[in-house]
């Protein structure tokens, strides 16, 4: 995956988000040697666990204004979603 961090900071909508996405998808399957939680439920409890720690260092975003239930909305339809 080319430098995520900048894909990530171009990120201006959905259409780049979706992008984000499926290429992120694509590293998964072609390098999962590359990933430090392999499983969904590992990848979810870092990715909560990151949410916690960093929200209390970062001071460039408010995460009190967050869009939370998009986001869990998000994440729970990538569980059902056919």
């Amino acid at each position: 995956m080319k430098n995520p961090i900048e894909q990530i900071n171009n990120i201006n909508g959905k259409e780049d988000f979706l992008d984000f996405v499926a290429r992120l998808a694509e590293n998964a399957k072609e390098n999962p040697e590359e990933w430090a939680n392999a499983t969904v439920p590992d990848y979810l409890t870092q990715l909560a666990s990151w949410v916690e720690d960093y929200s209390a260092v970062d001071s460039t975003g408010d995460w009190d204004k967050f869009d939370y239930k998009t986001f869990a909305k998000i994440l729970y339809m990538g569980k059902i979603y056919e």
